[in-house]
């Protein structure tokens, strides 16, 4: 199987939230990288809309990351890849990147 991903893969384990048509839906954030991020969820399929994705991270903010749904697999939850496009977009996404580069250098020290 041919591997998709450009970039390489952070395990995290962050709460997170959406809101759709028919509520306020929670998942976890198990991995992520500079292109998107994998949700463990147990939902619907959330559809072809753009996503807005609220991820708690550990010392209580919250990172708004906004994308669209890659794939979905039931019972499991949904790849996001994120949205690139916009300043806005740009300028979440070097936030979460920032993030996940402070989660890397920690991760390398412990090790």
């Amino acid at each position: 199987m041919e591997e998709r991903r450009k970039s390489e893969r952070v395990r995290i384990h962050l709460p997170a939230q959406w809101e759709t048509a028919s509520g306020v839906r929670q998942g976890i954030v198990v991995n992520s990288s500079a292109g998107g991020c994998f949700v463990l969820a147990q939902v619907e399929e959330p559809g072809d809309e753009p996503l807005a994705l609220s991820v708690e991270l550990p010392n209580g903010r919250r990172a708004q990351i906004r994308g669209e749904v890659a794939y979905y697999l039931p019972t499991e939850g949904f790849g996001l890849q994120f949205d690139q496009s916009s300043d806005e977009g740009r300028a979440l996404l070097k936030t979460w990147l920032d993030y996940l580069h402070t989660l890397e250098q920690q991760t390398e020290r412990t090790t």
